[in-house]
């Protein structure tokens, strides 16, 4: 597992294809009669990001150093931040190979796109199952009573 971080002033447009997709760890078997089957493969699954960037000469050098040297050509993992739906944390990501493109439409900035893949998303985590349950009995006013919660713990004397 790589311990280094994508450069942390490049930042992903979020305005531009910023998407992820899910659910290669479900299988489907054929059946003579009758609708497929499905069963789950894994329970964590690799998650493919597309990025796009818009970058300065000076980014985009630097970008190319991380790229050449720091992650061996895309070799390496590294750790990025990005939103996978429940704000913007830490993942661990390979890039995908064949997926880096950069071009300079402009006099003065590059566009890069490539796809990463994140190693784990923090919904996969057992944390979050608790959120479903949450939300199933208490629908949008499930903010309201954590926020409530919150309030309360924090007026608790601390130990």
């Amino acid at each position: 597992m790589g311990d280094k971080w994508f450069p942390q002033a490049i930042k992903p447009l979020t305005n531009k294809t910023y998407s992820f997709s899910r659910g290669t760890n479900v299988l489907q078997t054929k059946v003579d009669a009758g609708m497929p089957r499905f069963n789950l493969d894994r329970t964590f699954e690799p998650v493919p990001f597309t990025l796009n960037f818009l970058m300065s000469n000076l980014q985009f050098q630097v970008f190319l150093s991380f790229y050449d040297g720091v992650i061996n050509h895309g070799g390496n993992s590294f750790k990025m931040n990005l939103d996978s739906g429940t704000g913007i944390v830490e993942h661990q990501v390979n890039l995908v190979p064949g997926t880096l493109k950069q071009n300079k439409p402009s006099a003065c900035n590059w566009v890069v796109s490539f796809t990463a893949l994140a190693q784990v998303t923090p919904s996969q985590l057992d944390a979050c199952s608790s959120l479903y349950d949450l939300y199933e009995c208490y629908g949008e006013q499930s903010s309201d009573l954590l926020a409530a919660l919150e309030g309360f713990a924090k007026g608790l004397p601390s130990a």
